[in-house]
């Protein structure tokens, strides 16, 4: 049985080995063939290359003359970010607080306008939009200041 099992992968694994033919007809169409055709010239392909593997990285930490930054340094760096990125949460919060006003504001009808018409619901879902933009940059500031250490 380990024998029959031997030959059938041997003979599976043996390279396989076809002539292929290139013809162009009358109207210069080209085609590519394994039959021979009178006209076809046969091409010699030569071995297929196959993709070597990529390289693995080598993981590394930062090279010998790579700058460094000491600690004082880079606590007035985070400072810095820390406060520039507050004082965008309080905008945020603060243009958050208009949209959701005007969102309220945009929710009454005009005159002339019914309710759920699509004059309405088009500004509705503008206002909606908005809100929603301030909300997600909210959390993504936030998530931001988490990450300072």
């Amino acid at each position: 049985m380990k024998a029959a099992l031997l030959i059938i992968g041997l003979i599976v694994c043996l390279p396989v080995h076809a002539e292929i033919y290139k013809y162009v007809d009358e109207s210069g169409q080209v085609t590519y063939t394994n039959l021979p055709k009178r006209g076809a010239k046969r091409l010699n392909l030569g071995p297929v290359a196959t993709p070597a593997a990529p390289a693995r990285k080598k993981e590394v930490g930062a090279p010998a003359n790579f700058p460094r930054v000491d600690g004082s340094t880079q606590r007035k760096r985070d400072d810095l970010r820390r406060s520039v990125l507050q004082d965008e949460l309080r905008t945020e919060e603060r243009n958050l607080a208009e949209a959701t006003a005007a969102q309220k504001a945009g929710e009454v009808l005009r005159s002339g306008e019914q309710p759920g018409s699509a004059s309405w619901r088009a500004r509705n879902d503008k206002l909606r939009d908005i809100v929603k933009l301030h909300e997600d940059n909210i959390r993504a500031l936030k998530k931001e200041l988490a990450s300072i250490k």
